[in-house]
């Protein structure tokens, strides 16, 4: 599997506190199947070169565990403006991601999105349902073609249940392309085995294997995700009462 939105990084941000933290974080994602991890540090403006630092580190112990790790950046959208130098895309591909951090969309996002499209890029919104207040905001960012990943622990319900709820109602609505961990040390950790094993159980092996496999690999070739399609309503109605 692809875990695309991960902090793993010692001593970056606030997931891996040191370097010991993140070799047990690389265990635990061997040990749940991931054999590819995006490392997305906060943003900040000298973080770049560090993480890459930090990132050649790791990359013999993850090398022994079939790991690859390729770089990356979640930026916070009241923060990338202050970015005058190229932004950090996942990989090598043209994909940024972003945490809008707001719980209704900011006047002046539609002429952001418009600039950064302009600039040759594609936008991931990272864990919306942690944020988002209603779907519509999903509906109109999904009409200004941004894709959508979601956290593994709040379709677990891990997160509470409003995150949990939005999830589903997300997943529902066919506002989920890419499933993540968004791990941050060993008490926010890798779940995506877990996650995948109940999306099968409710939602079909087929939407487990778009979302948690087909999508991430068409992103390491910088293409376009596919777009699940909406589910019945009485589908999750089983999924809620688990």
């Amino acid at each position: 599997m692809v875990d695309i939105h991960c902090h793993i990084l010692p001593g970056i941000d606030d997931g891996a506190s040191d370097l010991s933290v993140s070799l047990r974080m690389l265990d635990a994602a061997a040990a749940d199947g991931i054999d590819t991890i995006f490392c997305t540090p906060h943003y900040s403006m000298r973080g770049g070169p560090r993480a890459d630092r930090r990132r050649k580190t790791l990359e013999p112990r993850a090398a022994s565990l079939g790991i690859r790790l390729l770089p990356g950046m979640e930026y916070s959208y009241s923060h990338i403006h202050e970015e005058r130098e190229e932004l950090r895309p996942l990989g090598d591909s043209s994909f940024l991601l972003i945490d809008l951090g707001c719980p209704s969309l900011p006047p002046s996002l539609g002429e952001f999105f418009f600039v950064l499209e302009r600039r040759g890029y594609q936008i991931i919104i990272a864990h919306p349902e942690r944020y988002l207040a209603d779907i519509d905001s999903c509906a109109e960012l999904a009409r200004r073609g941004v894709f959508f990943q979601l956290n593994a622990d709040s379709v677990l319900g891990r997160n509470g249940a409003p995150c949990r709820r939005m999830a589903e109602r997300m997943i529902r609505a066919g506002h989920c392309h890419f499933i993540a961990s968004d791990a941050h040390g060993t008490h926010r950790t890798f779940r995506l085995g877990e996650c995948r094993r109940r999306l099968e159980s409710f939602r079909g092996g087929e939407f487990a294997e778009q979302v948690m496999t087909r999508n991430p690999q068409r992103l390491l070739n910088n293409l376009p995700p596919e777009t699940p399609e909406a589910a019945e309503s009485w589908f999750f109605r089983i999924f809620r009462r688990r």
